[in-house]
């Protein structure tokens, strides 16, 4: 991936960042409850990135250097936890993990552009930029149950199907909301 990607994708976080410290949303967890779908993003640009390259981005979008420092240090306090209640449960098959990246991309997709039409302060938006969000939306809801209908057939255990459904319930509420 070449680095003016990396660049749009650290551009993306910072802006959402920003957002968040605007409505007040200032605490770790709930920076990572609302940021959970730049999950893939971050880790794209954490592992196709050197250190000088991440280096400039943290330097150039401080908000994406927030959010990076606070990704790290939750992932280092769950590594030192002497258990953890998905111990011992299997990982998703590659197409699972896939549907789920997708997923997450896109519900931070939906909630980015939402929250930009909000902030536009244009009640009259473009209708056609409505129109295209909410068949979005509704393409993701479809796909969300679909995900969950394709781990049901493979027998995955009712614990992930929880995990699943609490993580994907969380953006879904932000989202209908956001749609209005």
């Amino acid at each position: 991936m070449p680095m003016k990607e990396f660049r749009r994708l650290a551009a993306k976080i910072d802006q959402h960042m920003q957002q968040l410290s605007a409505q007040g949303v200032s605490e770790p967890y709930a920076i990572i409850n609302r940021m959970m779908g730049y999950v893939p993003d971050l880790h794209n640009i954490w592992v196709g990135t050197s250190d000088d390259q991440l280096i400039a981005l943290s330097n150039e979008f401080p908000g994406f250097y927030r959010h990076a420092l606070i990704m790290e240090e939750a992932s280092e306090a769950e590594r030192n936890k002497a258990s953890r209640p998905y111990d011992g449960m299997p990982q998703f098959s590659d197409q699972h993990k896939q549907m789920g990246t997708q997923l997450l991309t896109t519900a931070a997709t939906l909630e980015h552009s939402y929250q930009m039409l909000h902030e536009s302060g244009n009640p009259q938006a473009s209708q056609s930029q409505v129109n295209k969000l909410k068949k979005l939306y509704r393409q993701w809801l479809s796909d969300l149950e679909s995900f969950k209908n394709s781990l049901r057939a493979q027998g995955t255990e009712p614990k992930v199907l929880e995990y699943v459904n609490e993580a994907f319930g969380l953006l879904a509420k932000r989202i209908e909301k956001l749609a209005g």
